[in-house]
């Protein structure tokens, strides 16, 4: 079987990427740049990403409720369960087989800012007073509305995607590098040990340092669609963001990060994540 080494905040992990793709380096080229990241120009850009304060507390409870309830809703609807009780951090409790949890991420993979009772408009026209220049839910290309994502990681499982980039996709299939800011913010049971892993300043690496799949990764028997990342500069180290209830994580879509083990043992991890492109 083959496995690959990572790291994370120092804890090695060794992974299945049987039937992996065929992995290579990169071109000689460094895809962050003045004209291609738009992240360029903000004063955490060298390290690669920035929490920040974001909500209030009555915002974050508002938001929180509004994702209990539509999540409660979702798993009555596809499993016909009993919901009494439920709580973001006990999903695991209510969706304990894959192939349950497999039928609700993908509705809560494709949420839209009306799915959400929330005002999720407001948090976009904050982000773009936070980034100082004008963001949109609409990708300028396609003209097309992004969805938003709901994270939902289950305790001791695999419900993760490998260490990647989310540009590698348009890049690899269409020669193009999209302008976009990755936004996460945590929800529910997000801690030390579960918390999002980086690697600081890999967005600034020449793409003939990164060893990666050219197609869709495959880790621990899973197929993805995102490229998966074996190494970088010789190295295979990230850390877990510090971002806390109420924050905003904030990184360039250049930067490598995933793998996101949820190593809390009784506590589901849940996070907003989504994608802003520069209007």
């Amino acid at each position: 079987m083959e496995n690959t080494e990572y790291h994370i905040d120092g804890k090695k992990y060794t992974i299945s990427i049987e039937g992996s793709p065929l992995l290579q380096q990169g071109k000689n080229e460094v895809l962050s740049r003045e004209d291609s990241d738009v992240t360029y120009g903000q004063p955490w850009y060298q390290k690669g990403f920035s929490e920040q304060d974001f909500l209030s507390k009555e915002e974050f409870e508002s938001l929180k409720k509004g994702l209990t309830s539509g999540i409660k809703e979702i798993i009555k609807k596809e499993l016909a369960v009993n919901t009494d009780g439920f709580e973001l951090e006990k999903y695991h409790h209510y969706v304990a087989e894959d192939a349950s949890h497999f039928k609700i991420v993908s509705k809560t993979r494709d949420l839209f800012a009306e799915d959400f009772n929330f005002p999720v408009m407001k948090l976009i026209n904050r982000l773009s007073e936070m980034l100082e220049f004008d963001l949109t839910d609409i990708n300028p290309k396609t003209d097309i509305k992004l969805h938003i994502i709901v994270r939902l990681n289950r305790p001791d499982s695999n419900d993760y995607n490998p260490p990647h980039k989310d540009i590698y996709e348009s890049v690899d299939n269409d020669s193009y590098i999209p302008q976009f800011v990755n936004f996460w913010i945590p929800i529910a049971g997000v801690t030390k040990n579960s918390s999002l892993p980086l690697a600081p300043e890999s967005h600034k690496l020449n793409e003939a340092l990164v060893c990666r799949t050219f197609d869709g990764g495959m880790m621990e028997g899973n197929k993805y669609r995102v490229r998966m990342i074996k190494s970088w500069d010789g190295e295979s180290k990230l850390v877990r963001s510090t971002v806390q209830d109420g924050q905003v994580l904030i990184f360039s879509s250049h930067l490598i990060h995933g793998l996101a083990i949820n190593n809390e043992h009784d506590t589901t991890r849940v996070a907003l994540e989504f994608r802003l492109f520069k209007k």
